[in-house]
């Protein structure tokens, strides 16, 4: 019985350890990645000054305007954390675009773009996009955008459908909706999506095949190592051997866990396991797509069960691939 509690601790442990790689990845995944800004100041003349930030520092909702700051957090909410500005502090400038604010503090940080919706007390981590790999965006309600602006330089709209627009450029990485809007022109209530983050977001499939495989075969080796103690005179080889095998494991399922990079702009604001929000995102995009007829658009239609039939492929190889392992093991330990 004792020898029976070894192998089911052994186990409980294992998925203990999973978990705490899987929570640390969730929340580095759920971090909000936001570039930042500071006031700046304007002359009106006759020594009159303008604390002022541009007018993309308001990020909308439902619920309407915020302007967010970040503060470093303390205690339990350790890091560095949203806070929302009280109205009374600013008052936005709409021909100008400009948000006027009242008070002197150069050294606050504002918020001036997010990868997603984002709320109070959320945590973020401060980055600078730059210049990646050519990509396309698929555009719904664009608006009247300035085509003479610096950023249509090397953006060109690759087909064009009624309320919405292929646009193909070197898109910043990592993709900012809200930067991409003001950059482009495109109008506040518009919705980007970028094709390379759907792209990337289905080719983590494969891995989470793979780890799935990974704890299927750990499940099976704590199973069989149940019958191997039984006999634990004859059965010491192998038993250490299973130890040496359940390590390297949970090896390569954190490395499998550590490979994955789901891109910000596509996950939910709140729960990453919100397949609601995945299925309802997903068919409203490729209901969108299936009205272009550019390659890029039918290619981004395959990825879904392309990386389908290779996370199927992934999970039975690497499942008969630890079956194998356990075979070839158990022939070795027999012979010896």
């Amino acid at each position: 019985m004792k020898r029976n509690v070894i192998c089911v601790s052994a186990l409980v442990l294992w998925c203990l350890l999973a978990c705490t790689v899987l929570s640390q990845k969730i929340e580095e995944q759920m971090t909000v990645g936001v570039v930042l800004t500071y006031l700046e100041e304007k002359e009106l003349g006759r020594g009159v000054v303008q604390r002022v930030l541009p007018g993309d520092c308001l990020i909308s909702d439902e619920n309407g305007f915020h302007l967010y700051r970040v503060e470093e957090g303390e205690g339990w909410d350790t890091g560095t954390r949203l806070q929302e500005e009280q109205v009374e502090m600013y008052e936005y400038d709409e021909e100008k675009d400009e948000v006027e604010y009242f008070l002197d503090a150069f050294e606050i940080r504002f918020v001036r773009y997010a990868s997603r919706p984002v709320t109070v007390g959320e945590l973020v981590e401060p980055c600078s996009p730059g210049v990646g790999d050519e990509d396309c965006y698929l555009v719904v309600d664009p608006g009247n955008a300035d085509r003479s602006l610096e950023a249509w330089e090397s953006a060109t709209v690759t087909e064009e459908q009624e309320g919405m627009l292929l646009v193909t450029l070197n898109g910043k990485q990592p993709f900012l909706e809200s930067q991409a809007k003001s950059e482009l022109d495109f109008a506040r209530d518009s919705k980007i999506y970028s094709l390379g983050d759907i792209r990337r977001f289905f080719g983590n499939f494969p891995l989470l095949a793979g780890m799935a495989a990974v704890f299927l075969g750990t499940v099976f080796l704590c199973g069989y190592s149940l019958r191997l103690v039984r006999d634990l005179q004859k059965n010491r080889r192998r038993l250490f051997t299973h130890g040496i095998t359940g390590i390297a494991l949970f090896g390569v399922f954190a490395l499998l866990v550590k490979k994955i990079q789901f891109p910000s702009s596509l996950l939910p604001s709140k729960n990453i396991l919100d397949i609601g929000y995945y299925t309802e995102e997903f068919q409203d995009i490729f209901q969108k797509l299936e009205i272009f007829s550019a390659d890029v658009a039918q290619e981004t239609l395959q990825l879904l069960p392309m990386n389908m039939a290779l996370s199927g492929v992934v999970f039975l190889g690497g499942t008969a691939l630890i079956l194998l392992v356990f075979f070839m093991e158990k022939k070795m330990v027999g012979q010896g």
